[in-house]
């Protein structure tokens, strides 16, 4: 028989509890994160793709990750980018130009008649933004995993036919960002910049004409009964930049491991996912929006062309202002976004 000793005894210990926890590791615990909701649940955004894409994070890091939504949006939405910075949440959708003059650069994106496919401008977008904006660490206080455009907005009205710039003179038209501000008041219209969330009561109150809104967006809150025209400008007045990030916080709490399963599942595979939603969503908006009994014009050549030549200064200021601000060659970032959708509209 052989014996050991009391004082090695706690040695032995030591050495087998360590040999265990190498030959099976404990398993991670899952961590939920905070989600700050402020789109309908309806809306397609938030049913079709959001939600969606949890549950794809969930999935791919074996429920290590988990994200939940607040009952309500946490902080204004127009703040989401600084709720995140200051961790008030750990998961938003944030619309940079919610917060004029804050982000010059994203404005590019956002320039009018950039195109009208989802299915082909939404990925663009985000290979333009990972080309050109990414690199100057524009959003680098947060981590964001999708950029990218939207469906483009057009004129939404309270009431009234369009078919010369003067139809718009004086109006008071709600703008998404600083972008189509400058647009709207080339128009010679009067921009108010707010949140879509607060644009059903500014119509209805008659605080507003209408707005630069994409038909998506307008059915989805709520406001086919209050704005009754719609006049759709080829290639559209403007496009909104908008990020789904987490807070860098957030963001180091999650394994290496599972932050490379999440990019997998996010970037250009999500947004080009997004593209095809867009498509069939902007489509049945339109079908909606005539079934609802509203207008949708389509306004005159002329209108267009005169349109074009008014708004051209956009392009020309936002370039001088992005060379400003850091960005060393603006025109070849639109120049790259033009000929890859050119390049995907004929590949269609």
């Amino acid at each position: 028989m052989t014996f050991i000793s009391r004082k090695l005894l706690p040695g032995i210990a030591v050495a087998i509890m360590a040999a265990a926890s190498v030959a099976a590791p404990v398993q991670a615990e899952t961590v939920t994160f905070r989600y700050s909701q402020w789109l309908p649940p309806t809306y397609p955004l938030q049913a079709e793709i959001i939600d969606p894409w949890f549950e794809e994070i969930a999935r791919v890091t074996e429920g290590r990750v988990k994200i939940v939504a607040t009952p309500k949006v946490v902080g204004t939405v127009a703040g989401q980018y600084d709720v995140l910075v200051d961790g008030m949440a750990d998961v938003a959708l944030v619309v940079p130009g919610y917060t004029p003059g804050r982000f010059p650069l994203s404005e590019g994106l956002e320039l009018p008649f950039l195109g009208d496919d989802p299915r082909v401008s939404m990925p663009v977008s985000y290979r333009t933004y990972e080309t050109y904006l990414e690199p100057t660490g524009i959003f680098d206080e947060i981590v964001p995993l999708a950029v990218f455009t939207g469906n483009p907005a057009h004129l939404a009205l309270r009431s009234g036919e369009v078919t010369a710039l003067s139809d718009l003179a004086g109006k008071k038209l709600r703008s998404p960002q600083q972008a189509a501000s400058n647009s709207i008041e080339l128009m010679q219209a009067v921009p108010v910049s707010k949140p879509m969330s607060e644009v059903y009561e500014l119509a209805s109150s008659g605080a507003i004409d209408g707005g630069i809104i994409p038909p998506d967006t307008l059915l989805g809150f709520k406001l086919a009964g209050t704005l009754r025209e719609y006049v759709l400008v080829p290639g559209g007045v403007v496009n909104t930049v908008n990020m789904l990030a987490f807070s860098r916080d957030a963001w180091d709490r999650i394994s290496p491991e599972d932050q490379a399963a999440i990019r997998e599942v996010s970037g250009l595979p999500l947004v080009t996912k997004m593209g095809e939603i867009y498509a069939a969503s902007l489509a049945d908006a339109l079908e909606t929006m005539r079934a609802e009994g509203m207008g949708v014009q389509t306004p005159p050549e002329s209108f267009v062309a005169e349109l074009k030549e008014r708004l051209e200064p956009t392009r020309t200021s936002w370039i001088e202002l992005a060379r400003k601000n850091g960005l060393e060659d603006p025109e070849a970032m639109i120049r790259f976004f033009e000929t890859e959708y050119a390049a995907g509209i004929a590949a269609q």
